[in-house]
């Protein structure tokens, strides 16, 4: 029994007509929540006598841009290390200078953090002052 030109038309009339009823179902209506926010980490290091604390993306991809700031602004350094940014915060205002030769030799892959930060080394970039 051949299957004509009609008969494979309204087979395929009938299956769209399926489809287009069960949509709803099938398709991604989730709204998209306000509240939804990447996963960001929080790190603490101390390096001789300097100590900070690293917020940043739990996924590191491409190439990120280092900011440096001063504790106390943790939930503003978290907001950026959701939109993309690796943050430094420093605990001394004096010590900006050390932190950021710091992060220069890790950017290098050398230096007292490379052993914890490993995985950050070619995922950000050291603005100069």
């Amino acid at each position: 029994m051949a299957i004509g030109p009609a008969r494979i038309g309204g087979l395929l009339a009938v299956v769209a007509f399926v489809m287009l009823l069960t949509s709803q179902n099938t398709a991604a209506t989730t709204p998209p929540r306000d509240d939804y926010r990447p996963a960001v980490m929080r790190m603490e290091y101390t390096a001789g006598d300097l100590t900070a604390v690293v917020h940043a993306p739990r996924t590191l991809v491409g190439v990120r841009e280092l900011v440096l700031g001063f504790r106390g602004s943790d939930a503003y350094a978290e907001e950026l290390a959701r939109e993309g940014f690796v943050v430094v915060l420093a605990d001394d205002r004096l010590s900006l200078d050390g932190h950021r030769a710091l992060w220069r030799e890790l950017a290098a892959g050398a230096g007292p953090l490379a052993e914890r930060f490993s995985g950050f080394a070619g995922h950000f970039v050291v603005a100069e002052p």
